[in-house]
């Protein structure tokens, strides 16, 4: 287990420190006083630092800032008409499963378009700080504040969640597992990398999917994985992009290859 600790700005008050003190017990860290120490003077002795801001929380590990923010959400949101998630869906009002959380681009943007987002992140750090952000960051676009005040969150391994849900209990499945090849646009999402889990178990994934899921699974991969073809997802190819996205439907439950 990584050694983590939680801390405030340097610039605190009493609440912010009761605030990092509770969230240093929930998580089972050790909390210490700032004292105007930097980041990087913290990092000498520890493996990152989770901080307590007034507005948000950010967690430091080496190099990297992970916080919530909406990334190119908003973007996807003014430019939908040509957003493959949204048009593989094609239907009003789905229950959709979203396994693989992260920063919740995805999750936000399904429930803009109306359809009951739960979204679900093994890491604790970064479920902290998505679920943190999803309930208190403001949008100019209320209406995307709406959608991301909607989405129910998980702190779970979305194996363990799937194999306690019954057959049929979601319309959609959909995840994005962190990419097998590098992509040098996805900078914005470096925060995630140090703690991210980068084995995700494939074949025991789509046979509880396949269960639960009545209508699609969809997936989200690097254009150079092969795991469209080795699970028959139909894939959406995208000129000019470094992932695709892929789909199955499932009422027909199709057999795996190996």
């Amino acid at each position: 287990m990584k050694n983590i600790i939680v801390t405030t700005s340097v610039k605190t008050t009493f609440e912010l420190n009761t605030k990092a003190q509770s969230l240093a017990n929930e998580l089972n860290l050790k909390y210490i006083i700032r004292n105007k120490k930097t980041i990087k003077q913290l990092l000498e002795s520890v493996q990152g630092v989770l901080v307590v801001y007034k507005n948000k929380l950010s967690y430091f590990e080496n190099d990297s800032e992970l916080f919530f923010h909406l990334d190119t959400t908003a973007l996807k949101i003014k430019n939908s008409d040509n957003e493959p998630l949204v048009e593989i869906i094609n239907k009003e009002k789905q229950k959709v499963l979203d396994c693989t959380m992260g920063l919740a681009g995805d999750s936000i943007l399904l429930s803009y378009y109306g359809h009951n987002v739960t979204s679900l992140e093994k890491n604790n750090i970064i479920h902290l700080i998505t679920s943190n952000g999803l309930k208190h960051y403001v949008s100019p676009n209320e209406e995307i504040n709406k959608a991301m005040r909607k989405i129910i969150t998980y702190n779970v391994d979305c194996i363990e969640y799937l194999k306690r849900t019954p057959e049929n209990a979601f319309d959609i499945i959909y995840f994005d597992p962190m990419f097998s090849h590098d992509i040098a646009e996805s900078n914005n999402l470096s925060g995630i990398t140090p703690l991210a889990d980068n084995s995700f178990p494939y074949d025991e994934f789509i046979k509880e999917a396949y269960r639960v899921a009545r209508d699609k699974i969809i997936i989200k991969a690097h254009f150079k994985d092969n795991i469209f073809e080795k699970y028959n997802f139909t894939r959406i190819i995208r000129k000019n992009t470094k992932f695709h996205f892929g789909f199955l439907n499932t009422n027909q439950k199709p057999k795996t290859k190996h």
